[in-house]
């Protein structure tokens, strides 16, 4: 049986500026990004990220679903973040997801919850990558917020 996880738009973002879309396949099997999540991070041609997102969905390593009734999670958080967590709710699956409020509601509603940089230690874990440490920098070069907590506590969690 294949594993799904639904994305969200902030880890998308953020797996193509470190030019590691492929990485969510191989650990996940399959990766669901809603229309909504495709128009807030694909659908805009002036992100350098938008190419690539669009690349892994034609290369068959991201999936496009559409997005089901999510106006339950809507009022608190934005349309990607509450599409991914219907979409994860309908499928029994997990999401991946950054945003606080996000996943703090996907948490509330039984839907467990990965972040970029908790993909990124387990990728090491699993040996698709051997360092953790320059990712995380790259991304906050790039502008990414990551706090340092975060930073130490993956870190730690990565053995580096």
């Amino acid at each position: 049986m294949n594993k799904i996880i639904i994305a969200d738009a902030g880890p998308l973002i953020a797996f193509a500026r470190l030019h590691q879309i492929g990485l969510l396949p191989q650990i996940f099997g399959r990766v669901l990004i809603t229309d909504t999540v495709f128009t807030e991070c694909a659908g805009r041609s002036h992100f350098p990220e938008s190419s690539l997102i669009q690349e892994a969905i034609s290369k068959k390593q991201l999936e496009l679903c559409a997005s089901p009734d999510f106006s339950e999670f809507s009022q608190k958080i934005d349309a990607g973040e509450a599409s991914a967590i219907a979409v994860a709710i309908e499928h029994g699956c997990g999401v991946l997801m950054d945003d606080k409020a996000g996943r703090k509601m996907a948490t509330n509603a039984a839907v467990p919850v990965i972040g970029t940089v908790g993909v990124l230690v387990l990728a090491k874990r699993k040996g698709y990558i051997s360092m953790v440490k320059p990712l995380l920098k790259q991304l906050a070069t790039t502008g990414y917020f990551l706090s340092a907590e975060i930073i130490a506590a993956a870190l730690i969690a990565a053995r580096e």
